[in-house]
């Protein structure tokens, strides 16, 4: 409490004797000193009949308003009373209270768009009756409860109503319940216990007979209301603003809190609470740490919870809410009324500090914001303008409240008093963590929003938090990233159980192997067909036979690399299969690669054959021949498969010895990389076997017939094609170029194909267009990219028969990681899991220290297992980096490749794919990265700079898009831009739309902000957005309104109410004024939802 000039501290632990030693102490002190001490005196003012209202009053009326008839704002307090209770005696106390407190006979209106409040000579409550005495013992708490929370969560009319009720229930003849219940707007926390102080001498007073003792009282809360506002003005103003503009300087963070829900458009603010008791060991242990740090228990719970909203969110700058009891003079505080404020914490977490570290960051900070908590919060979100949105609270998300007093203490004469829990229904926040030190110990409840969290998860999330403060009291040394959230069978769940992958399957067998065993099982089943062409197993064995012998003539064994370019043909399965018996492994160079790609491929792998096509063989000798940069050309053996047959046909149609291992190359594929230089991605053997043989995502037999359709450069073929040929399946191989959905479903239809593998995108278009032809799909795999919930959920409507599956994984860790056998959505889905890991492989999702994040935390996913490739080709440095040793085993040499991929467990031990870690995406099933991008085009002469950024494009589609300053005008035009690009990157990484702007937006930090970026579709080639004028008389009218509002001119119809300095008061003063010139009310919320005069226009 502010007691004498600037000298602020803590009254509320002090016993009365204790406050007033104190106070003249300080006053010698001070006046030893030679300093005159004067307390600011809040004066007493005749009162009027409208009367201004509190900044604090202001903000709860201005949200009555944007949402009528909610109980959101209500204060209740219910305590059972045992003895003798005296009705009419307690009834009189309540209503001498109101008399003596005349904010309790407020009421509030609207006058000319502005708020105020009337005060009524005199109010008289009735106290409501509720008789529970028959109701059988077995369900009379429960209708109590009920009861309890029926009231509860009855809202207030501001304008007529009493804003206080009283309900007693009686339960026994000596027992009885009192629920008192206020809104906020006139009362706080700390009201409810002047109240019952109150009521405890009032009702001694009625009930004995004897006058009451209480003193009137010196002012009431209008006078503070008005001393409040000539107050804070001028110099008093600016030092206050001036502190808090600096504090919430720059770019505001958001904390990007995990939810079980999307966010809907509009905070319903419906809530539930979770409590948790603490032992009262650790809470004394907290209170040690404190002392021994010097900072205040308050200071150290609030850093707590920085640090657990630090863990659960990987933010670094957190804005925490908080509030303070504003009654800063001694003669508030018998006051009722509502004067608490809120303080925004904004706590810096960077650079992993141990927690004492971050105790002293806290301790700064939160003294810094006590000495400038005279700035009413509604003042401050109008001074900053954050930007609106009914889905969230301006400013922070998250409340904390210490409360170290009871609610309602001491007692009624004659009567014992116990307080009662009554469970409002209502969430202020998305989480609101409440500390309430009790004899027992700290006692935790985390309320929350019922729109976001499950009960669950807040239940874990309190687990976690009592995790963190054990942790913290037992060493606050530790580094942040150190300090435990997990419960010892939780991280036993996550690590061990959850990853219990192990199926029987040939994992010491290859895949040339494992082909001619499936050729002795059924030689003269049908192994491949092409074009109305099919060859059995034994054909295709021959074919490859005499390819592998010819290959070994030429040097190839194991590890060595083999090119294969050639489009969907027989030819390239034996080309496949062939390598594979030679010892080789294949490398897919595929035809419509642009030709630097395809020669820096075959530079990259030092082919020693390359495999073609005679209609490609000039292509081929031209890449196969072009020099890069600073490296010698590597020639390689070039041969068509079609035309050269002839000379590989007179080879032994008699495999060659075997000489290969599980551990061997069967293939490298390329993916893009971050310096625009592909990446060869190195896959065993095993990694395949593991892939298709097994298998518990799905089921493959010699009754399937798989579609060879996506290009051999595409991990998703290493399934397609071996899927069915280690188990004596047919592969349909798919006529080369782009078909049409129509042609593909014919295909599907025509061969009877039972398992299928599409990306996202396709499956998508055939979801819509050609959804009749997967009738008879037995599996259907889909992947690459998400898969859109209201796709899924008509395929499955229509599909009865077909298993759909949801495959994940990346390049590295051999085609799929997780799979996830979809059932029907449910409504209010926003996702489709990626599932559990599949056979022989594990998976963690760590945060950025490579600890286990709980359930339900976003992290990054890390794969393991057989599947896990060996290295990327000629890349140590980047296989050191992305290949990292495993935490969790003990096996030598075991690694974990980070996917980079963020993801989260859900508490089914399933997995959510929430987007990339860093700035790589998947188009079209095809992994990006953006920097690849951006360095080519950055290359264009007339390119100054440039960004990649994939946006969403509906349905459910990502689109790549490029921005870019121009290094001269005009700048180069989209034709112009995406033939460069052609010539250098694949189509797939050429960018589908070009927006040149200005200048690229900066966060506080100078670094480019993409999130600012402008939509593709609506932003100009301009760095602004032109004015636009009024186009009709109703444009013209409310433009005129708003231009007298703001006091600015002009205003254009697609100008931003809130970007123009409008706030929540100008709001309603604005719509009054609409709602006099057009005569049409218009609900407060439109504002927010239609911020433009052009959508407003629109709803008039």
């Amino acid at each position: 409490m502010k007691v004498r000039n600037e000298l602020t501290l803590s009254r509320r632990e002090l016993s009365d004797s204790q406050k007033a030693l104190l106070e003249k102490r300080l006053q010698g002190a001070l006046n030893a000193a030679g300093k005159r001490c004067e307390r600011p005196v809040i004066p007493h003012r005749a009162q009027g009949e409208n009367l201004p209202l509190s900044y604090a009053q202001q903000r709860l009326w201005f949200l009555d308003r944007l949402e009528p008839g909610s109980s959101v704002y209500n204060l209740c307090q219910a305590v059972r009373l045992t003895g003798a209770l005296n009705v009419a005696a307690l009834e009189r106390s309540l209503n001498e209270i109101i008399r003596r407190h005349e904010v309790l006979r407020a009421n509030f209106i609207e006058s000319d768009g502005n708020p105020a409040q009337t005060i009524a000579g005199n109010r008289t409550l009735k106290l409501q009756a509720t008789d529970l005495g028959r109701v059988p013992g077995g369900r009379r708490e429960e209708e109590l409860r009920l009861a309890l929370e029926a009231e509860a969560r009855k809202p207030f009319d501001l304008s007529g109503d009493l804003l206080l009720r009283a309900l007693l229930i009686q339960l026994e003849a000596n027992e009885h319940v009192l629920q008192i219940t206020m809104h906020h707007i006139v009362s706080d926390g700390w009201s409810i216990g002047v109240l019952f102080r109150e009521l405890a001498a009032h009702y001694d007073s009625f009930r004995s007979g004897t006058p009451p003792a209480l003193p009137e009282l010196p002012i009431q809360y209008t006078d503070y209301a008005l001393w409040e506002r000539d107050s804070l003005r001028g110099a008093a103003l600016e030092r206050q603003l001036a502190y808090w503009r600096k504090q919430l300087s720059g770019t505001l963070p958001i904390l990007d809190l995990p939810t079980d829900r999307a966010r809907p458009a509009v905070q319903s603010l419906r809530g539930a609470s979770e409590t948790l008791q603490l032992q009262p060991t650790l809470t004394q242990a907290l209170k040690d740490l404190s002392r021994q740090e010097g900072v205040t228990f308050f200071m150290t719970l609030l850093a707590a919870l920085q640090t657990f909203l630090h863990r659960y969110t990987r933010q670094e700058d957190i804005l925490v809410g908080s509030v303070v009891a504003g009654r800063n003079q001694l003669d508030l505080e018998n006051l009722i009324g509502f004067f608490v404020n809120t303080l925004v914490f904004r706590g810096d977490l960077a650079g992993n500090p141990t927690f004492r570290g971050l105790l002293r960051r806290v301790r700064e900070d939160a003294l810094s914001a006590f000495a400038h908590q005279d700035l009413p919060f509604e003042k401050l979100v109008q001074e900053l303008q954050p930007e609106r949105t009914l889905s969230r609270n301006p400013l922070f998300q998250v409340m904390f409240v210490l409360q170290n007093t009871p609610m309602a203490p001491g007692q009624l004469p004659g009567l014992q008093l116990q307080p009662i829990d009554v469970d409002c229904g209502t969430a202020k926040f998305d989480l609101t963590l409440s500390l309430m030190e009790t004899p027992q110990g700290l006692r935790a409840a985390l309320e929350y929003n019922l729109d976001l969290f499950e009960r669950d998860t807040i239940a874990r999330m309190l687990g976690h938090f009592q995790t963190l403060l054990e942790a913290v009291a037992a060493d606050p040394g530790q580094k942040l990233s150190d300090l435990p959230l997990l419960k010892k069978a939780e991280r036993r769940q996550l690590l061990v159980e959850w990853n219990n992958t192990t199926t029987a399957y040939p994992r010491n067998k290859t895949i040339p192997q494992l082909f001619d065993e499936q050729v002795v099982r059924t030689p003269d089943a049908v192994a491949v067909e092409f074009n109305n062409r099919q060859w059995t197993y034994r054909e295709l064995d021959s074919r490859a036979n005499q390819l592998a012998n010819f290959l070994r003539k030429h040097g190839v064994g194991p590890d060595v690399l083999v090119g294969i370019c050639m489009e969907r043909s027989l030819e390239m399965v034996v080309a496949l299969v062939g390598i594979l018996k030679a010892g080789g492994a294949y490398v897919s160079l595929d035809p419509t690669y642009p030709k630097e790609r395809l020669a820096f491929m075959l530079e990259d792998t030092r082919t020693r054959v390359l495999l073609t096509q005679e209609r490609l063989r000039a292509a081929m000798n031209e890449s196969a021949g072009a020099p890069q940069s600073g490296t010698p050309s590597h020639t390689p053996l070039v041969v068509c498969l079609d035309s050269d047959w002839e000379g590989v046909a007179r080879q032994s149609t008699t495999a060659p010895s075997q000489e290969i291992r599980p551990h061997n190359l069967s293939y490298v594929s390329y993916t893009s990389g971050s310096t625009g230089r592909p990446k060869g991605v190195c896959v065993t053997h095993r990694g395949v076997v593991r892939l298709v043989k097994g298998t518990d995502f799905a089921r493959f037999d010699a009754g399937d017939v798989f579609l060879q359709f996506a290009p051999v450069a595409f991990d998703a073929s290493t399934l397609e094609i071996w899927g069915p040929l280690l188990n004596g399946g047919r592969l349909v191989v798919f006529p080369p170029g782009a078909p049409s959905l129509t042609e593909l479903g014919e295909v599907i239809q025509k061969h009877k194909i039972t398992t299928l593998w599409l990306t996202a995108g396709l499956f998508h278009q055939i979801v819509e267009e050609q959804l009749d032809c997967l009738n008879d799909v037995r599996q259907l795999l889909a992947g690459g990219d998400v898969l859109s919930v209201p796709h899924v959920a008509r395929a499955l409507e229509k599909l009865g028969r077909t298993h759909l599956i949801n495959g994940y994984g990346p390049t590295e860790n051999t085609t799929f990681t997780c799979c996830h056998r979809i059932s029907p959505p449910q409504p209010g889905d926003r996702s489709i899991p990626i599932g559990r890991p599949v056979a022989h492989t594990q998976v963690y999702i760590l945060d950025r220290h490579l600890q286990p994040v709980p359930i339900g935390v976003p992290g990054e996913l890390y794969a393991g297992g057989d599947g896990l490739a060996r290295n990327y080709l000629n890349r140590p440095e980047l296989t050191a980096e992305k290949f990292v040793p495993h935490p969790f085993t003990d096996e030598p040499g075991a690694c974990l490749y980070r996917t980079g991929d963020r993801a989260r467990w859900l508490p089914d031990g399933s997995i959510e794919f929430l987007g990339r870690m860093d700035r790589q995406v998947k188009i079209r099933g095809f992994r990006i990265e953006l920097e690849a991008v951006e360095a080519v085009l950055s290359q264009h002469p007339g390119v100054k700079e440039a960004l990649a950024v994939a946006q969403g494009d509906p349905p459910g589609e990502k689109r790549l898009v490029a921005y870019l300053i121009a290094a001269q005008q005009p700048a180069p035009s989209p034709a112009e831009l995406r033939h460069y690009l052609r010539q250098k990157l694949p189509d797939y990484m050429v960018p589908s739309a070009f927006v040149v702007l200005g200048a690229f937006p900066l966060n506080a930090n100078g670094k480019v902000d993409r999130n600012a970026l402008p939509d593709a579709d609506s932003s100009r080639t301009a760095p602004e957005i032109d004015f636009a004028a009024p186009r009709d008389e109703v444009e013209t009218e409310l433009a005129a309104l708003w231009e007298k509002v703001l006091g600015i001119h002009p205003v254009g119809i697609r100008d931003n109410f809130f970007e123009l300095g409008g706030h929540s008061m100008l709001g309603v003063r604005l719509f009054a004024q609409m709602e006099k010139h057009f005569g049409k009310k218009l609900p407060l919320a439109s504002l927010f939802q239609a911020p433009t005069v052009e959508q407003l226009a629109a709803l008039l």
